[in-house]
């Protein structure tokens, strides 16, 4: 396998890992809007712009500890379970209405897949949400492998989700190109020895600068730009 040699460096590139919320789909105000009714419905105050974003990245569970460092309030085991179960039902109801990619990502998909790139989800959003979003999408089939970060015991900025997705599809970690949104998976993405991809969908540019490449959105450029 010879892959993609990225332009002005030594690394090539056999593997794509895309992170789903705010890269595949542009869904990140509806999970707040989601966290916030079940808060709503509960007597809670809502997450803050700030908190929220705070977070954004994080699995459910760690988003939900933090909303209660950050209120002062305490669950119960059960009550996790079922702010959970609600969070996503509320959260499917609203992206189902979702009918399209965020711009740019069918022409990067199509382009991996044409240069024989391998292409992985692995995102912190639970299995069920993933599978319902890509078939919504309609871009099942050109991911190999699906990564869900709940199966973790941590989640981004820890490494581990990408490394398994690297390991899914018998890629070396250094052979991979993750694409981005978020700080925590930026990290994550680092950590790993990946090359990484930020798109500014959800972070402002400057938060975004550990990433090797930093683009507005993935339609700002033609992905052969990044090639020789």
């Amino acid at each position: 396998m010879t892959g993609l040699k990225l332009k002005n460096t030594s690394r090539r590139v056999l593997a794509a890992l895309f992170d789903m919320d705010g890269v595949l789909v542009d869904s990140i105000s509806l999970h707040m809007e989601s966290w916030n009714e079940v808060f709503t419905n509960m007597g809670l105050p809502p997450f803050t712009h700030e908190e929220y974003f705070s977070v954004l990245g994080h699995t459910n569970k760690d988003m939900l500890s933090a909303y209660s460092k950050y209120n002062h309030v305490r669950f119960s085991s059960y009550q996790i379970k079922n702010i959970l179960t609600r969070k996503e039902v509320v959260f499917r109801e609203k992206i189902m209405h979702q009918s399209s990619t965020t711009p740019g990502v069918d022409d990067w998909l199509t382009f991996f897949i044409q240069n024989h790139i391998f292409c992985s989800v692995a995102s912190s959003a639970n299995m069920v949400n993933i599978v319902f979003i890509l078939h919504t999408l309609k871009i099942s089939e050109y991911f190999s492998s699906v990564i869900s970060g709940t199966y973790f015991p941590a989640g981004k900025p820890d490494p581990c989700i990408f490394l398994s997705a690297a390991a899914s599809l018998g890629i070396s970690a250094k052979d991979c190109l993750v694409i981005e949104d978020a700080p925590a998976g930026i990290q994550a993405a680092k950590s790993a020895n990946m090359i990484c991809c930020a798109i500014a969908t959800s972070f402002p540019k400057n938060e975004l600068a550990e990433a090797d490449i930093v683009l507005e959105s993935l339609d700002e450029i033609n992905p052969d730009m990044l090639f020789e």
